[in-house]
């Protein structure tokens, strides 16, 4: 693996990612600008070749709005705040704790409804997979 990293510490990002972000990876989706996400991947795909996962934050009132990955299921886990967490039409209330599973193919959608920062562990199978917005 030469110099890829095999772990990462949150406290260690230095950067938030944004709705900007999105759009670049779903080829200049300016819809994505309503979205609310700040996220940051600790593992990304210069570091593995199967797995990425990274933190994702939502402030109160913010939306991270409905889509689906077409060929890779997603998995979430509330490390702070609460939120509604939307998979197939389906509502779980996300607090700590919470994990989600999201198959390949579903429409899901966050919105954090509660008084704190919602943050989020999320990963996905690399390689990069295409993401579809629904909303």
């Amino acid at each position: 693996m030469g110099n890829r990293k095999r772990w990462a510490r949150v406290e260690d990002i230095e950067a938030w990612l944004d709705c900007e972000k999105a759009i670049y990876y779903t080829g200049g989706d300016k819809h994505w600008l309503r979205d609310g996400l700040k996220w940051q991947r600790l593992i990304g795909p210069d570091d593995s070749d199967d797995l990425i996962f990274g933190i994702g934050k939502l402030d109160p009132g913010q939306i991270h709005l409905l889509h689906h990955h077409e060929d890779a299921p997603e998995l979430y886990f509330v490390l702070d705040g609460r939120g509604k967490f939307t998979v197939d039409g389906e509502v779980v209330e996300g607090t700590p704790g919470t994990g989600i599973y999201i198959p390949t193919g579903s429409k899901h959608r966050i919105v954090n409804d509660g008084q704190g920062t919602l943050v989020f562990f999320f990963a996905y199978p690399q390689p990069h997979f295409k993401t579809t917005l629904d909303e």
